[in-house]
């Protein structure tokens, strides 16, 4: 046997006894993987170290690094055949795995360094001593029969040296088709750096994915979405995103979740919803609330009420808008799914979401609702008054977060409830306080300048007004005449009302009294109603009740329909 030959036989034991010592030690370093790592130190211009480098880092899991080290080898020697073949292979392998997680299919698919190969030889030998000096006793105490495979061994490596320069030069890379992203990721010129702070929302690191796959910087966003799916690996749309950036880098995605020859792609039911989700967390970045307006519904919030929560649902958004510097201004922006059906709830069950001004009532955490609502609940207090007299049923409608198993639902997936991802769940739970946090959910939000309300906002003011003026003056008739006929607050009718106002008002001194923290919002269903809640407090007293009136259109005038006391 030649030296040559002793040398090729040498680096083949080593590859193999290196192989088994990756699945032998079970460890992040093991002493084995090292011997590969020198190699490539002293020869980083080889190929072939690099290819046996990646192949050992995928041995061990390390999936992205092993993807590197054969992009390595292929611009070292871009028509290296196993370098490109081992690099194909294992972002094949990697697509697959991205694709069930996406999919949740529940295949059990082979491990994702299957089907990668060794390079059949080298220019330097790895020292078969070094390997064994690497290996742990049970390792060396196989004691493997020598003779019985370095027969077949050499006559592999001649049948391999005989093709390969012939392989090597009919072979090229495939060229990578870039996947058409979302017609919504066209996007002007922007900065590609993630900001740090960023870095633990997922949502924008997605988005940053399709910065970059809009700028034409596929690799980077392959790189960008390989690191979001290794922190976030339930985030579904991620992973789809991810398992086709490593199809079209490969060169063979059809499009769109749609796979490739060598990975089953998703049937349209399956992908639809994440592509709706696409286009909704798209949209939301590309088309964020102009600066300096604010939702219509909110016709005046005093700086009492710190914080308001408006939901768009046809566009799977809430934002929690706060009062900063005299002005009520977006603090944040989170996606959310609503009911399977849309909005507009009307009956029980009806997979609605309903359509209306809310109070949070309460705040249940994990352990109170259990794994379906993920991070905690924040009950809302539908049906209102307002919801009841338009007969609308049903109950139980929350803000909470999604499954353990999941980093967020379908956009139209949920019985009625909003549901967030845990992360923003968390946020909201920490953040929002009950009875003192409004609650808007329309079927479209539309933003406007806070000036555009003026007309409305003191027409609004002026019912609150006249109802102050009437308290004001005992005056039982002028009072009696702003209530509706139809008037009931779940515990009193028009009658009984009238008879509670005739006592109140003849018991009553007439007295100066002040409408406090006035709130006053316009319903966001399209049926000409208003909220409007202030503490009714008598001159020279501390403190006063806080009343909520609920205002709609009888015969042309505005009356009031219910009323109640929230503390």
């Amino acid at each position: 046997m030649s030296k040559l030959q002793g040398h090729r036989i040498g680096r083949l034991l080593a590859a193999t006894l290196t192989a088994g010592l990756l699945h032998a030690a079970g460890a992040t370093e093991p002493a084995g993987l090292t011997v590969f790592e020198a190699r490539v130190q002293r020869q980083p211009d080889d190929p072939q170290a690099l290819i046996d480098l990646g192949v050992a880092l995928a041995q061990l899991g390390r999936l992205s690094e092993a993807r590197q080290r054969f992009d390595e080898a292929l611009r070292t020697s871009a028509i290296h055949a196993l370098a490109h073949d081992n690099l194909l292979q294992l972002q094949l392998n990697m697509a697959r795995h991205a694709y069930a997680a996406a999919l949740r299919t529940g295949e059990v698919l082979p491990p994702a360094d299957a089907g990668l190969q060794w390079s059949p030889a080298a220019s330097a030998p790895l020292e078969v001593e070094a390997v064994l000096a690497a290996a742990p006793p049970a390792m060396i105490a196989m004691k493997p029969d020598w003779s019985a495979w370095l027969r077949p061994l050499l006559a592999s490596l001649v049948l391999l040296a005989l093709g390969a320069t012939a392989w090597a030069v009919n072979r090229r890379p495939l060229p990578i088709t870039p996947a058409e992203p979302p017609a919504s990721t066209v996007s002007p010129p922007i900065t590609v750096a993630v900001p740090e702070h960023d870095r633990a929302v997922p949502e924008e690191r997605l988005i940053q994915v399709y910065r970059l796959i809009g700028q034409g910087h596929w690799a980077r966003a392959l790189d960008a979405a390989e690191s979001l799916v290794k922190d976030q690996p339930r985030f579904t749309l991620a992973q789809l995103v991810y398992g086709d950036l490593l199809l079209a880098h490969s060169g063979v995605l059809r499009g769109f979740g749609r796979g490739s020859a060598q990975v089953p792609g998703a049937q349209e039911r399956q992908i639809a919803p994440l592509q709706l989700e696409a286009r909704q967390r798209l949209s939301a970045w590309q088309q964020p609330p102009p600066p300096g307006t604010v939702p219509r519904q909110a016709l005046l919030l005093p700086a009492s009420v710190r914080q308001v929560v408006v939901v768009d649902g046809l566009r799977s958004r809430l934002f929690v808008l706060e009062h900063r510097a005299g002005q009520l201004v977006p603090t944040a922006s989170l996606y959310a799914a609503i009911g399977r059906l849309g909005v507009g709830k009307q009956d029980e069950g009806d997979l609605r979401t309903p359509l209306g001004v809310y109070d949070i009532t309460g705040r249940l955490d994990s352990r109170q609702v259990g794994d379906f609502y993920g991070a905690g609940a924040l009950p809302l207090s539908y049906p209102n008054e307002h919801d009841r007299r338009l007969r609308r049923t049903g109950a139980n409608i929350w803000l909470h977060g999604t499954r353990a198993d999941r980093h967020a639902d379908a956009p139209f997936s949920s019985n009625g409830c909003i549901v967030l991802s845990n992360s923003d769940m968390e946020r909201l739970m920490r953040d929002l306080v009950p009875h003192r946090t409004p609650v808007v959910i329309a079927e479209r939000l539309e933003w406007v300048s806070p000036k555009s309300l003026a007309e409305a906002r003191s027409s609004a003011m002026a019912l609150a007004e006249s109802w102050r003026r009437a308290r004001m003056h005992a005056d039982p008739t002028r009072l009696l005449g702003l209530y509706a006929r139809s008037f009931d607050n779940g515990l009193q009718g028009w009658a009984e009302w009238q008879r509670h106002l005739a006592k109140e008002v003849a018991g009553a001194v007439a007295r100066e009294r002040q409408l406090l923290d006035l709130t006053i919002l316009d319903s966001a269903d399209g049926s000409d109603a208003l909220f409007i809640t202030f503490r009714e407090v008598l001159r020279g007293s501390a403190s006063g009740t806080l009343r909520r009136q609920y205002w709609a259109r009888e015969r042309g005038q505005w009356k009031i329909f219910s009323e109640g006391v929230l503390e």
